[in-house]
């Protein structure tokens, strides 16, 4: 399951930098920046979307990249309220939602 794996690399990251500010020993930015963009992949091969039972569509906002569900594209992405839409693909499991 690679968001639990992520999640317990995130943990070790986030306790390595506690610790070295405790004892002052230093990390290399290199290494920490290293690890977070192995864990931001393993985020990103997770499940992002769970389907939803009924065959109902999913609708990916093109603007912060919002799942809506429903029998039709929304008119309105109701986190940022733009227009364009375009449909999720639920069997992808790299999914990026937008900016980082």
């Amino acid at each position: 399951m690679p968001t639990k794996e992520a999640l317990e690399r995130l943990d070790r990251v986030m306790n390595q930098l506690v610790q070295a500010d405790q004892t002052g020993n230093e990390i290399d930015p290199l290494d920490i920046a290293h690890e977070l963009g192995e864990v931001r992949t393993l985020l990103l091969e997770g499940t992002s979307v769970v389907p939803r039972p009924g065959g109902q569509g999913h609708y990916r906002c093109e603007q912060c990249g919002t799942i809506t569900h429903g029998d039709t594209e929304p008119a309105r992405c109701p986190a940022c309220g733009a227009r364009k839409f375009f449909k999720a693909d639920l069997e992808m499991p790299i999914v990026d939602a937008g900016p980082a």
